[in-house]
């Protein structure tokens, strides 16, 4: 795969794939789920010999990241004509066929997108062979409010289905509990600690290694070493084992070991709030 390090990289390569379907794979190399999705992108590739694959290391390439509000790791783009046209947060490696299969004969792209260069393009649908055996092309020339509107209730009724699945999971959790199927720690769950500090409310959001988050509130002063405490108690109390875990931050990359855990929040530049992940 082809590893593109830079954004003004990346236009030169959708300018020159055309009308190609380009897949790209924005990751870390802290990353195991990156890892573990490399091997099998790459196989991909060799499969899908039309599709051009590159790569994108996020830490090293952090234009890119931004341009495109990419957070998560993995996170696979795919473009099609220069314009974004889907994305797989996450080793979803179903969907990611899905949609190489979708957009790779270029036939299944239709509506208004936005290209690199700000301009608008409106992609085309075939219809079905005329008696003489020509085939007419048709533009979508529903009015925009009318799309957006449509896709306003297709979005809305998902939200009501994943609602009532929800209410119909707590429901059979609280029958559960009720009943004695589910222990006395389902029902009880233990709470997470927190640290106030005294005199400031920084917020300090953390990515557990099992891909839960906590949140504590520091004082400026206090220190990173308080912060570590903070995790290594929330750690122990969900039984998570990781001796000699550190933290970093993800833009930009900065990974705090022992010698900076005396350093502030405020020294840090983690005022008024900032995000953390624990690293093994």
């Amino acid at each position: 795969m082809k590893t593109i390090s830079s954004q003004d990289e990346l236009n030169s390569q959708l300018s020159s794939a055309g009308s190609r379907l380009v897949v790209v794979d924005f990751f870390a190399t802290w990353c195991g789920p990156c890892k573990t999705l490399a091997p099998i992108l790459e196989g991909l590739e060799r499969k899908h010999t039309t599709t051009i694959f590159a790569k994108i290391d996020v830490d090293k390439a952090q234009d890119c990241a931004r341009q495109y509000n990419v957070s998560a790791m993995p996170t696979i783009l795919f473009f099609k004509n220069r314009s974004e046209v889907g994305r797989v947060v996450g080793s979803n490696v179903g969907k990611i066929q899905s949609l190489i299969k979708t957009y790779e004969d270029g036939t299944a792209f239709s509506g208004a997108g936005q290209t690199l260069d700000g301009s608008r393009k409106t992609a085309r649908n075939n219809s079905s062979s005329t008696s003489s055996g020509f085939r007419k092309t048709h533009i979508d020339n529903t009015p925009y409010h009318v799309r957006l509107w449509t896709a306003v209730g297709h979005l809305s009724s998902g939200i009501l289905n994943f609602c009532a699945r929800c209410l119909q999971s707590l429901a059979f959790v609280a029958g559960s509990a009720k009943t004695g199927l589910i222990g006395d720690s389902m029902s009880s769950p233990k709470e997470v600690k927190t640290v106030e500090g005294p005199g400031g409310n920084c917020q300090i959001q953390v990515r557990m290694l099992d891909g839960s988050s906590i949140r504590g509130d520091f004082a400026p002063d206090h220190t990173l070493e308080r912060v570590r405490e903070f995790v290594q108690a929330n750690m122990d109390a969900r039984g998570i084992k990781a001796p000699g875990f550190a933290l970093m931050t993800n833009f930009p990359k900065t990974v705090y070991k022992d010698e900076n855990l005396q350093q502030t929040l405020d020294e840090a530049k983690l005022t008024p709030r900032a995000q953390l992940i624990v690293i093994a």
